[in-house]
């Protein structure tokens, strides 16, 4: 059954704060800045309480400390190292798996008067996945002299069901070469 962890929310000054050292997670604390700056700092830090070492909310809070904001809102948690690192990559993990469904999003957007989007277009433009006909067009044909390298593609979740019912019968990577127009090779072996 599902218990509370043991925790205490209190403002805790920003500088008795580190960043947990096994946090594997990059944000983009410039944005956040921006965010806070127009809806001002909401929410609170996730706290190791015995290490002062940030669990969840380390990019919030370093966009507190870029703010020269003295304290902020935190939830210290009673927990032992491991459950940290734990909690650490559960919240991380969870926030990866999650999406934003296209149409919600374009409705959301344009349910704002100040976001700048004029039509649907605009808004779609954003969540749309790249014509590959215009990443054909942007690489250029491929010369001899071009190498294989490997590219790693982060796509929302109905994007990739998508992708696996379309390359049921084909290597993913066989697939996508065909749709780029590339020879397809095995890493070691002579194009096919």
């Amino acid at each position: 059954m599902t218990q509370l962890a043991m925790q205490e929310y209190r403002l805790i000054p920003v500088a008795n704060l580190e960043p947990h050292p096994d946090n594997p997670r990059r944000g983009d604390v410039d944005v956040i800045g921006e965010s806070m700056d127009e809806n001002g700092f909401y929410g609170a830090v996730l706290v190791h309480g015995s290490r002062m070492r940030t669990i969840a909310g380390e990019h919030l809070w370093r966009g507190a400390q870029d703010r020269g904001l003295a304290e902020e809102p935190c939830a210290l948690l009673d927990v032992d190292d491991e459950r940290a690192k734990k909690i650490l990559l559960a919240d991380n993990r969870t926030a990866a798996l999650g999406y934003e469904d296209p149409d919600a999003l374009a409705a959301l957007l344009m349910s704002l008067a100040d976001t700048g989007y004029t039509d649907l277009t605009d808004v779609t433009r954003l969540t749309a996945a790249p014509d590959l006909d215009e990443v054909v067009g942007m690489l250029g044909e491929p010369t001899k002299r071009d190498s294989w390298v490997a590219v790693r593609l982060t796509v929302p979740r109905p994007v990739n069901a998508a992708w696996n019912d379309a390359v049921s019968d084909w290597e993913p990577a066989q697939m996508l070469a065909e749709l780029l127009g590339v020879e397809w090779q095995w890493d070691g072996e002579e194009a096919a």
